[in-house]
């Protein structure tokens, strides 16, 4: 399947959005993962171009179009051995589109997001040593930062990255992150503009006390 996820980030062309990605992940290197792109700050704007079917060129999916690649999103990311707990979730008044998983691995984690966009097989996150890695990459619409007019209303989007631990947090690479006072939280946000221009930014490498007392 396409890019499950491109059928909501096309309401791009026309609205201002938030996308927040939050992993808690276990020092077995379980967890769970949750993806929301949330649109309602601009809903009105994101109706009307369902309704006009094409903004600029591009056509803009249908509410039906929408629920049906979330569930064959779920059907897909179900069969991926070592995932449990698969769910979708959409609101079509305040255009909020919600996808959850669980995992056992980092493999598998790898595995269901590469169900969000098949296009490619990417390895987002991996483990080196105490470390864990965030490789970013996200179905954003590449093509939007072509379009100057677009610009204000794509620095006044964000991405949102919150990672939570078992094990304290002693060192975290990119620079723009904040660790929560419990050391167990990490936080990172970009502007949409910014991520279109160098996904890199939303990368990061974060190391453990695995001495600490959990």
């Amino acid at each position: 399947m396409k890019k499950i996820l491109v059928g909501c980030l096309l309401f791009t062309l026309v609205s201002c959005f938030e996308v927040t990605e939050t992993l808690n992940h276990a020092s077995n290197d379980s967890g769970s993962y949750s993806l929301v792109v949330d649109f309602s700050n601009s809903w009105l704007k994101t109706k009307s171009a369902i309704l006009l079917k094409e903004v600029d060129g591009v056509s803009i999916p249908s509410e039906a179009e929408i629920k049906s690649k979330l569930a064959k999103f779920r059907t897909e990311a179900a069969k991926i051995k070592g995932t449990s707990g698969v769910s979708t979730s959409y609101d079509f008044n305040t255009y909020v589109f919600k996808l959850n998983f669980s995992y056992d691995s980092i493999a598998t984690l790898n595995a269901v997001l590469n169900a969000i966009d098949k296009k490619n097989t990417l390895i987002h996150f991996k483990k080196n040593g105490s470390k864990l890695e965030r490789i970013a990459s996200y179905p954003l619409p590449k093509n939007l930062i072509k379009n100057d007019d677009k610009k204000e209303d794509l620095q006044n989007a964000s991405l949102t990255a919150v990672y939570s631990f078992e094990n304290q947090v002693t060192t975290v690479e990119n620079p723009n992150s904040k660790i929560s006072k419990s050391k167990k939280t990490v936080f990172l946000k970009q502007n949409i503009w910014n991520v279109l221009q160098n996904s890199k930014i939303m990368n990061n490498s974060i190391s453990f006390d695995t001495n600490a007392k959990l």
